[in-house]
């Protein structure tokens, strides 16, 4: 009986789906997979049907697994400041928390903060995701506010999430004295998704100093099968409404009273289509707003949080949040 048991045991732990542990990745951030003498693309058969790169052209290294390791960042340049969490917003349901990371020195300051909005889709995540850059910031006197908020997997729509992220703001403001943050000098950030929410709240509130938006979702009028948003989002974003569709769209908010944006986009991003960044700058452009476009080829979605890219990226955040903020 023990030897059966042990059996269907070893049996499961055999058939279990890989972990992010056992996952292959390039220095690009993308995932290969074994093959026959080598790797290939996880993703090959979309980066060629969509003409996202050309294969044939792709650099040696793109083939070959990566791991990474920090250049000149050190571990305690990651502790170098306190982190509270506070539960901001109850529903029914679930409830929503915030995490402030502030600096440990800060008596008698009124520090700048950045609210830093997850990605995952609208439908995953939490306020976990960029702990890294969000506490080397606060250790260097930008304090970091990283939100959760109502996700489609909650019932939520969009309206939801915005008011959600409009009440973190306000929790915040009105504790500001308590956490020595100064109200008048705030910005947004996020990934992905949660780049498509940090622009749509730089442009939507008043006073917002900085956008950081890394590889985000602007346009959802003008969209393509293939990419986020997918069908899976139709009653998040009432899609089938042109008028919700830009409505729920950063690029329709766009004024000549913009905050600056830091804005980044990676040639091997299988989930964002390319267009979107472009129409964004064009808008910004056009409304004579500020910004800064940071592009490298080949890189994946994720680009500039997990490879090499992020140290260099983290401190160009912090070169620009000290000049904005």
């Amino acid at each position: 009986m023990r030897k059966f048991l042990y059996l269907i045991l070893l049996i499961g732990v055999c058939t279990a789906p890989l972990s992010a542990q056992d996952r292959i990745i390039n220095r690009y951030g993308l995932d290969l997979v074994r093959i026959k003498g080598g790797y290939k693309l996880l993703d090959e058969a979309k980066i060629v049907s969509h003409q996202i790169f050309d294969l044939e052209k792709a650099p040696a290294d793109m083939f070959e697994p990566y791991y990474q390791s920090r250049c000149f960042l050190k571990d305690d340049d990651f502790h170098q400041c306190e982190t509270v969490e506070v539960v901001y917003k109850k529903y029914p349901s679930y409830e929503l928390k915030l995490a402030l990371d502030l600096p440990r020195n800060r008596e008698g300051k009124k520090l700048p903060f950045i609210v830093w909005i997850h990605g995952g889709g609208w439908h995953t995540g939490n306020f976990g995701a960029h702990s890294l850059q969000s506490r080397f910031l606060a250790g260097n006197g930008i304090a970091g506010v990283r939100i959760s908020y109502s996700l489609l997997t909650q019932g939520a729509v969009f309206a939801d999430t915005w008011q959600d992220i409009q009440d973190a703001l306000k929790y915040v403001c009105e504790h500001a004295e308590e956490y020595s943050l100064d109200p008048q000098r705030f910005g947004f950030a996020g990934h992905s998704a949660g780049g498509h929410l940090a622009a749509y709240a730089a442009m939507r509130t008043p006073g917002t100093k900085l956008l950081i938006s890394l590889n985000g979702i602007y346009d959802l009028v003008n969209t393509v099968p293939d990419y986020v948003p997918s069908s899976r989002h139709n009653e998040y974003f009432n899609l089938a409404s042109t008028e919700s569709r830009a409505e729920c769209s950063p690029v329709t908010f766009v004024h000549s009273g913009a905050p600056y944006c830091l804005l980044t986009f990676t040639g091997g991003d299988t989930l964002v289509d390319k267009a979107q960044v472009k129409t964004f700058t064009r808008a910004l452009r056009e409304k004579g707003v500020k910004y800064d476009l940071i592009y490298k080829d080949w890189y994946s979605h994720n680009g500039f949080n997990g490879t090499d890219l992020f140290e260099p990226m983290v401190m160009k955040m912090l070169v620009t949040a000290q000049r904005y903020l």
